[in-house]
C-alpha cells in the first residue's frame, strides 16, 4: 500500500514498530541518521518555518520529503526546525502555508502537490470542533489546526474522529489522576 513511498523513522517502541511495519518500512534511527546513512542529498523538510511554499517543481528531483512527527503544541514552538531542519543542514525547508496542519493533513496536501496542484489550488479550513455524545458525558474537542478540504468537506483519515475522541478521553483521565482526582 505505502511501500516505496513512505518510511517511518525514530520508532523506538517495538510494538509500535511492528504495527507500523505492516504499512511501510520502519526504522529506529532518527531522520537525520536515516538520511545520512543512505546518502540522500536532495531532501525537502516540510517545516512551517520554511521560507518558501512547497511547489510541484520542488518535488521533481528530490530524494525524499520529511513530513510530520513534531506537532501538538499550539501555537507551534518551532520544534520541526529545531529537531529536524537544523540537523539536516543540506535539506530544503518548504512550508505548506503558515498554519500548522495535522500529519495526516500534511500528507494529503503533499500528495496533491505531487499530483501537480499548488497550495493556492487547495481548500482549507482553520480549526475543527468535534462534539460527541458519550453515554456518560458530552465531549467537545477543539483542534486548532488547519485541515484540507475537498468540495467544502474536511478531508480526514478513516476513523479520525473516533481515534481523537478515544485519545482525548484517555488523556483527560490521565490528567485527572495526576491531579489527584479519583473517579
Amino acid at each position: 500500500m505505502l511501500k516505496g513511498l513512505v518510511v517511518f523513522t525514530n520508532v523506538k517502541n517495538p510494538r509500535m514498530r511492528g504495527e507500523l511495519s505492516k504499512l511501510a518500512p520502519t526504522f529506529t534511527e532518527n531522520v537525520a541518521e536515516y538520511v545520512t546513512q543512505r546518502n540522500l542529498s536532495n531532501v525537502i523538510v516540510l517545516d512551517p518555518r520554511g521560507e518558501r511554499e512547497l511547489t510541484p517543481e520542488d518535488l521533481r528531483n528530490c530524494d525524499a520529503v520529511v513530513i510530520g512527527g513534531i506537532m501538538g503544541d499550539y501555537p507551534p514552538k518551532g520544534r520541526t526546525w529545531e529537531f529536524i531542519t537544523k540537523r539536516l543542514p543540506n535539506a530544503i525547508p518548504r512550508n505548506l502555508g503558515r498554519e500548522q496542519l495535522t500529519i495526516a493533513g500534511a500528507a494529503y496536501v503533499l500528495k496533491q502537490v505531487m499530483r501537480g496542484r499548488t497550495l493556492k489550488d487547495l481548500e482549507f479550513i482553520d480549526g475543527l470542533r468535534i462534539s460527541l455524545n458519550l453515554s456518560i458525558a458530552e465531549l467537545e474537542i477543539e483542534l486548532p489546526y488547519r485541515f484540507p478540504c475537498e468540495g467544502g468537506r474536511i478531508v480526514l483519515p478513516e476513523n479520525y474522529v473516533e481515534i481523537v475522541a478515544r485519545r482525548s478521553v484517555f488523556y483527560e483521565s490521565e490528567e485527572a489522576c495526576e491531579e489527584g482526582w479519583d473517579p
